[in-house]
């Protein structure tokens, strides 16, 4: 049968404990046994394990690949039809290709009040607390940083760049999603260098279009896909099948370097880096490769109190203040609201004056309201009221605009 009528899917297992060496050796099994085609996707599975990802394959009337006598690939079971067993026979829940299927648990797999013996100290294991870093490196504003922090709900360390003026380096400890940010086009190119929890990864973003997959780059360092057992059996035609599944892309970095400016030696050298295997000093040889610092890849495995370096805390601030940090942030350019907006920040007492105007106006329009009865009351009314709205958000920006210089002095 043609490969061309076979497309790549996925499938998950998870445990709700983790995987024992009897596990594992149950599911080789179930593989075998089915004559699955595919590969797991993060290496040969181990004990320990709670989830394991494979690389199967189906065709159009959904049916997953298997291998026949000859070593061919051959329609087999419908793959929800094959999520369901996988559930029975392994006590997983499973999702195949967007179905999932939860088996009942069996009595005998909770076993809720046979726990196990503890060694003589009766004490139990305390777990290491998970580690989820990232390093920020970019031309990032003051601003975008301050609701950055705010909408993540986590507090900002950032060091200065002395190599390059005006980019900074930013750690962030904790649960953030910078690539759900809406960054500015001027902050970009911007790195984040991750330690979640052990998966170390790097993400850019790069200039143009947010919905240009081109303009950002994720890459994980994972183990390679391993084939299942089975293939041993499989003809070359079949095994050209395979190839499809567990195919690693070669990263494209052609616009990173572009937009990094990296020579062809510094770009060689990235793409070696992220088809190489994982460690702990990854992160900071990609920093490098990238032309970034190599403190950036180092932060990303270690708190910043062991750097010695300045930083600067930014906790996570109520989003009314946040909202009046930016307000209050100068904006650049020279356009006429450019212009009349750092006009306004140097002198706040214009925000009293316009204050006073609009309070005043307002007072007009409900006196006129009160006295006339007509359709038009209504729109008078409305009037009055948004530059009540106007007069109050002046003021209190001016007030905010008032402490802050205060502070200063």
């Amino acid at each position: 049968m043609s490969e061309s009528v076979w497309e790549p899917i996925t499938g998950e297992l998870w445990w709700p404990w983790p995987l024992d060496e009897a596990g594992v050796a149950a599911l080789m099994q179930e593989i075998t046994d089915r004559s699955l085609l595919g590969a797991f996707a993060a290496g040969q599975p181990e004990a320990g394990q709670t989830v394991i990802e494979m690389l199967l394959a189906r065709n159009a009337a959904g049916r997953v690949a298997v291998l026949d006598q000859g070593g061919e690939a051959a329609p087999g079971p419908d793959y929800r039809m094959l999520a369901q067993s996988f559930s029975l026979a392994l006590g997983a829940a499973a999702d195949v290709d967007g179905f999932s299927y939860q088996a009942p648990a069996a009595e005998a797999a909770f076993r809720l009040a046979e726990e196990p013996e503890l060694g003589e100290s009766g004490g139990t294991d305390v777990e290491d607390p998970m580690v989820l870093r990232t390093v920020l490196v970019g031309n990032m504003r003051h601003e975008d940083l301050i609701m950055f922090g705010t909408l993540n709900r986590v507090e900002l360390q950032v060091l200065d760049d002395k190599t390059v003026p005006g980019r900074s380096v930013v750690v962030v400890e904790g649960e953030a999603a910078p690539g759900l940010y809406n960054w500015p086009a001027e902050t970009k190119p911007l790195v984040a260098l991750m330690n979640l929890d052990g998966l170390r990864a790097v993400e850019v973003w790069l200039p143009g279009a947010v919905n240009d997959p081109s303009n950002n780059l994720w890459h994980a360092w994972q183990p390679q896909p391993k084939p299942f057992a089975t293939t041993d059996k499989a003809s070359a035609e079949t095994l050209r099948l395979l190839g499809t599944l567990v195919r690693s892309t070669e990263p494209s970095t052609a616009g990173i370097a572009q937009a990094l400016d990296l020579d062809a030696e510094a770009e060689s050298r990235l793409r070696d880096l992220m088809q190489g295997p994982e460690d702990g000093e990854v992160l900071a040889r990609t920093a490098v490769a990238l032309g970034l610092p190599e403190l950036a890849g180092r932060l990303a495995e270690a708190p910043v109190a062991a750097v010695g370096q300045p930083v600067t805390v930014m906790p996570p601030l109520p989003m009314a203040k946040a909202l009046l940090e930016v307000i209050a942030t100068p904006t650049s350019g020279h356009s006429p609201f450019a212009k009349w907006h750092r006009t306004v920040l140097a002198h706040p007492e214009l925000l009293a004056g316009s204050a006073a105007v609009a309070a005043g106006a307002a007072a007009v329009l409900f006196r006129a309201a009160a006295r006339h009865r007509s359709p038009r009351n209504g729109i008078m009314r409305a009037g009055a009221l948004s530059l009540v709205t106007e007069a109050a958000g002046e003021l209190v920006f001016y007030s905010f605009l008032k402490s802050r210089r205060n502070r200063r002095r």
